[in-house]
């Protein structure tokens, strides 16, 4: 009598067909647009995938400017987290499968004019850091996740879309910028 062994892996396992490193990364990417718009789902919120190329975001996610009240319409870029433990504001480069790709696109930094979130997902356990992008425009390229603890996995910040809870936020974070200008861009909203 022949018994087989089953054996089950952990939901956080990579790359289990070993394909090539590049073109993984190109999926792995994809892959996380997929696990964040779920997971955003699954907590209650409403979103949309993007399903046209080259787009400075992924998702249309609703949020609240404050719990049960008016919804505004978020476009978020996802990012997953790199190995070193960062999250890229950036884009215009290529990455996978097609790095050697050489477009007329020029690298550049998200700006609140391409999108209003920058979603980091961690690739080993999941967390999300919710990256109001007002905030990253003080911030240089990139920042570890280390210190962007207090955006892991904190839903209020799609609860509470507004200019007095984001502000108390960002003084958290120790970012230097003045509130007139926060309320600025919200008034967009």
């Amino acid at each position: 009598m022949v018994t087989s062994v089953v054996t089950l892996g952990n939901i956080t396992d990579l790359n289990v067909t070993g394909k090539n490193p590049g073109a993984f990364a190109a999926d792995l990417g994809i892959a996380n647009e997929y696990i964040v718009t779920g997971l955003l789902i699954r907590l209650g919120f409403d979103v949309g995938v993007v399903q046209l190329t080259r787009t400075p975001f992924d998702l249309w996610v609703y949020a609240y400017v404050k719990p049960q009240g008016d919804r505004v319409s978020l476009r978020a870029q996802i990012k997953t987290v790199s190995m070193g433990g960062s999250v890229k504001f950036g884009a215009g480069t290529r990455s996978g499968a097609d790095r050697e790709y050489k477009s007329d696109v020029k690298e550049y930094k998200y700006t609140t004019e391409h999108n209003d979130m920058i979603i980091g997902i961690d690739r080993t356990t999941f967390d999300l850091y919710l990256i109001p992008t007002f905030f990253t425009e003080r911030w240089g390229k990139s920042k570890s996740i280390g210190t962007m603890s207090i955006l892991r996995n904190n839903w209020d910040i799609l609860l509470n879309w507004n200019a007095e809870f984001l502000s108390k936020l960002g003084i958290k974070l120790d970012l230097d910028f003045h509130q007139d200008s926060l309320l600025d861009y919200m008034n967009d909203f």
